[in-house]
């Protein structure tokens, strides 16, 4: 039950909360059980499985070497991504030399590159007939395909999450910080290392367990460089040796891992504090000289030119436009694919995420956050971990219902949007948060019921972010590797698994054109990115 009231001029909305947190409530717990079901699946039958003589070797061994493969890659290249995203965010944010504003927005450009694309480019680069041993000669080459080769990548296409949270915080930073620093007498690198650093720490924290999410979910990588991780060995014992038990014992390690990272980045989220508008001061920015600012230009140049440019130059030299009949027909059927289960998986996704906001809107309170956040918490869920769980669902409801179920688009949908329900759950609350509850109630006050405020008022208003968030989900889905992998009917293709297969078979000069397009694709959600970055730090 809704009351009008006025105060003020001001209108408000009074409602009883038992009347109305209950639908929102209901939505809210429904989506958390339908996203949580995989998860639940896999760690009751991690526990249910007991251990076997196979899993008790595969644990005790191969489980061994998976995980600590797994945090050495994510030690390697957690610390080289930190670098790269603090001190060019640092230098971004603070200083000024030539090129600055043109580097701010190419350091986000990584981000487009999918790390397995990436990978592929420089095992083609890297290679006996590619440029390097051109330049230093066939048995000078250095070995791309290891442990260091796969944290170097990951590094160059995961620093961007550390380097957009720094540079963020950093804008918010007033510029009497500094200038109560320096009359101390604080150099400028102490002030931004003891002070700023100090100040944007949370920003780096959420930034980097982002970044060693990515790590960890990885795939695509890992398997074409021969690393053995967590996720490659899931993908091993299932297609390998067809043990789901073994495979949800491993697939269970791999969440828990994820689900501290997930913990770690919501810790960093709320620590994030911001300052009084009244004493915020425009920045001045520290003009370097002659060498310092040619250092500065090298080191915010380098991770771009190895991130972006150096794989995307790969990928534009092999590409063929005169290629054979089949090898166009594979593409244009991959792509087709693509473009199909990505819209519907887009529309599915958009539609649970406006559910979950308007969840959100209506029912405030610790039990609707805790849910809320079981619903969004896909996006942690690495897609190896997802698709075994739906495996290991679809395997109980065959037990139970006598018939027969694993894998399908159905599953592969299911596997889609219970991942990146997330980014499209942020892109409709974001864009709901900005109609105030109080044009509903003055919209009940002329006597529109529910669904025309909907149609006339929420969606008109909201309609850029709704279609913000699909095209997210719809290239997240598109990019997406080893649940596609598992999960994918016999004979269907997206341009994923079609790089993957092509470059598994050393034909990198056919996926080219679809590897070019997933880059394309990617550059969308970065540039958009890159622009908020810039309008926040001005």
């Amino acid at each position: 039950m809704t009351t009008i009231t006025e105060e003020g001029g001001r209108l408000e909305a009074q409602s009883r909360p038992t009347k109305r947190l209950a639908p929102g409530l209901m939505g809210i717990l429904l989506i958390a059980l339908l996203a949580a079901a995989p998860i639940i699946a896999i760690i009751v039958g991690a526990a249910q499985s007991g251990l076997g003589e196979a899993q008790a070797h595969m644990l005790s061994v191969t489980g061994g070497r998976y995980l600590r493969t797994t945090l050495l890659l994510c030690l390697f290249a957690g610390i080289g991504a930190s670098v790269i995203g603090v001190v060019s965010a640092l230098l971004i944010s603070l200083t000024d030399f030539p090129g600055r504003r043109l580097l701010a927005v190419a350091l986000a450009l990584p981000f487009a590159i999918p790390a397995y694309v990436g990978a592929y480019a420089y095992g083609d680069l890297f290679g006996p007939f590619g440029l390097v041993a051109n330049i230093i000669g066939a048995n000078n080459l250095p070995e791309i395909r290891s442990l260091p080769g796969a944290a170097l990548i990951l590094m160059l296409t995961t620093y961007p999450y550390i380097y957009l949270a720094m540079n963020a915080a950093l804008a918010s930073r007033s510029a009497s910080m500094m200038e109560a620093a320096r009359s101390l007498g604080a150099s400028p690198a102490r002030t931004a290392v003891e002070i700023l650093f100090t100040l944007s720490r949370p920003a780096f924290i959420g930034g980097l367990a982002l970044a060693l999410m990515e790590i960890t979910a990885d795939y695509g990588v890992a398997d074409y460089f021969g690393v053995p991780t967590l996720s490659v060995g899931i993908f091993r014992t299932w297609y390998g040796m067809g043990d789901l038990s073994a495979a949800m014992q491993l697939a269970a390690g791999l969440f828990f891992l994820a689900l501290l990272l997930a913990i770690l980045e919501q810790a960093g989220r709320r620590g994030r504090t911001t300052e009084d508008t009244r004493a915020h001061r425009a920045n001045r920015r520290l003009a370097l000289s002659a060498p310092h600012a040619l250092l500065a230009i090298v080191f915010c140049a380098l991770p771009v030119i190895l991130g972006f440019i150096a794989p995307a130059a790969v990928l534009l030299s092999l590409l063929d436009l005169q290629q054979s009949g089949p090898s166009i027909n594979a593409f244009t059927k991959a792509g087709i694919n693509t473009a199909f289960i990505a819209a519907i998986g887009a529309v599915f996704a958009m539609a649970l995420a406006l559910i979950l906001a308007y969840g959100a809107r209506r029912a405030r309170g610790h039990i609707a956050k805790f849910f809320l956040r079981i619903a969004t918490l896909g996006y942690a869920v690495p897609g190896a971990v997802m698709a075994i769980g739906i495996l290991a669902l679809t395997a109980n409801i065959g037990r139970v219902s006598g018939v027969a179920a694993a894998g399908g688009v159905a599953a592969l949908l299911y596997a889609y949007v219970a991942r990146f329900l997330t980014a499209g759950f942020n892109a409709a609350d974001g864009g709901l948060q900005q109609i105030s509850p109080q044009m509903d109630a003055a919209a009940r006050m002329l006597g529109a019921n529910s669904g025309r405020i909907l149609r006339e008022l929420h969606l008109p208003l909201a309609k850029r972010s709704i279609l913000a968030g699909a095209a997210i989900v719809a290239i997240d889905i598109a990019k997406e590797l080893p649940a596609t992998l598992i999960l994918r009917p016999f004979n269907f293709e997206t341009l994923s698994t079609h790089i993957y297969r092509l470059a598994a078979d050393e034909r990198l000069a056919d996926a080219a054109p679809a590897a070019l397009i997933l880059i394309i694709l990617g550059l969308i959600p970065t540039l958009v990115l890159s622009r908020l970055n810039r309008q926040t730090s001005h």
